[in-house]
């Protein structure tokens, strides 16, 4: 038998049935409520392109071997905040002692050396005077004048390679004693050891790296890769909004500091750098939070955070309302309205971009952020969705509140009056 397609109408018919049969024959009577509401208005603003980066120490070394030998002392762990001059690790340096005490010991040996040569020169030039007056006198034949001035010309010659040698042993010990002072390896600044590529025991080789350390009084940055078609775009100076959402979640007006002008073949994306130049007051977001509940008050920024460098590309405007009026069922979103008679009525809705909203030096901003809507986690604070339809600008709706609210609640008298949505202000 051949089965026929049921019509959409039959189907919706069907799938209303279904729901009704799920939710049983009594529907809970409505209730009066108390919660926020904010009216859906529209929002012209200069809209920013997220940049995904990190953020970076602005002055990082990496310390390296510059001897071989096995690694006999660790005295700063990762983490570790470290002074200038102060010992980070400790090589053996046996290997290089004893080059030092056999250079100084060819030292003494050729200064010996020369110097018993010099007397045999002074001895050859005394006999050579003596056979130049003997051959004024006929006394001695040119053959024993000659062998004498043979004598004195090739000790000279012995004094001077002795000499040679004798200066090239104690270049090499000089060396030796040099490199012996890198076997201690000390910071070159105050910053974090934020990295130690070995412990101790391990084996190194010369030009081997040792320790990584990020400068903390030397200031932030955060790098991103920008894509090639936004070459034309980008200069350095340019102001742009930063963002290090660990730190807070408030954007600060910021510039660009580097434009790297080499894109890379294989991601056809070239590097840029925008300073770290957070508004002035106490810091906000996750890491502020966890400074607060373990007393750190240096909830500052650190090297591989995540950060973002937004560039202002053009004026939009868009009908945006709070991220946390969203009511995620299933794949659908939803918003409740409340009707002329204060009474929520359940509305889904279309959603386009997340955005953060902020207002610096006067101007509105749009900023792109993580889509969290329908990955079942807290909404960010400040965090405004986009609305693309289902939604009119002046339309009242529930900001929040219990997850209780359903459609046919009526808003108490007393609720919250409805304000439009206003962009997030940068905490002071």
């Amino acid at each position: 038998m051949l089965h026929r397609a049921l019509p959409l109408s039959l189907l919706a018919a069907v799938a209303a049935l279904m729901l009704a049969a799920c939710g049983g024959d009594k529907t809970p009577p409505s209730k009066t409520v108390s919660a926020p509401t904010v009216r859906a208005a529209l929002y012209d603003a200069q809209e920013c392109r997220s940049l995904s980066g990190e953020v970076r120490s602005q002055n990082s070394v990496t310390l390296s071997s510059k001897i071989a030998g096995t690694v006999t002392e660790v005295l700063a762990a990762e983490g570790q905040i470290v002074e200038k001059g102060q010992v980070i690790l400790r090589i053996d340096d046996t290997e290089m002692r004893q080059r030092v005490e056999a250079a100084q010991s060819n030292t003494r040996q050729a200064g010996l050396e020369r110097q018993a040569i010099a007397a045999r020169r002074d001895m050859a030039r005394v006999n050579l005077e003596r056979m130049q007056k003997l051959f004024a006198y006929r006394a001695v034949s040119r053959d024993e004048l000659d062998r004498a001035n043979t004598e004195y010309v090739a000790l000279r010659k012995q004094e001077r390679a002795m000499a040679a040698s004798e200066a090239s042993a104690g270049h090499q010990g000089a060396e030796a004693r040099s490199l012996m002072g890198y076997s201690v390896v000390t910071a070159p600044f105050k910053g974090v050891l934020s990295r130690r590529y070995v412990d101790q025991g391990a084996f190194v080789a010369a030009g081997a790296p040792l320790a990584a350390i990020d400068d903390v009084q030397g200031g932030y940055e955060i790098e991103a890769q920008a894509d090639e078609s936004l070459m034309r775009d980008l200069r350095p100076g340019l102001e742009v909004l930063g963002l290090v959402p660990a730190v807070s979640s408030a954007p600060f007006l910021t510039h660009l500091t580097t434009v790297v002008g080499r894109v890379d073949p294989a991601t056809r994306t070239f590097k840029i750098r925008a300073a770290y130049m957070p508004p002035a007051g106490p810091p906000s977001g996750p890491a502020a939070a966890q400074a607060n509940a373990t007393g750190n008050a240096a909830a500052g920024p650190h090297a591989g955070m995540f950060g973002k460098v937004c560039v202002p590309m053009l004026q939009a405007r868009r009908l945006l309302i709070p991220a946390a009026s969203v009511r995620q069922r299933g794949e659908l979103a939803t918003v409740l309205v409340v009707d002329e008679k204060n009474v929520l009525r359940l509305r889904l809705v279309k959603l386009g971009g997340v955005y953060l909203k902020a207002e610096i030096g006067g101007l509105p901003y749009i900023v792109q952020a993580q889509d969290e809507l329908t990955a079942g986690k807290n909404v960010q604070p400040g965090l405004m969705a986009e609305v693309l339809s289902g939604l009119t600008p002046g339309e009242t709706i529930v900001d929040g509140g219990p997850d209780t609210l359903r459609e046919g609640d009526r808003i108490a008298p007393a609720a919250q009056p409805a304000q439009p949505a206003q962009p997030a202000q940068p905490k002071p």
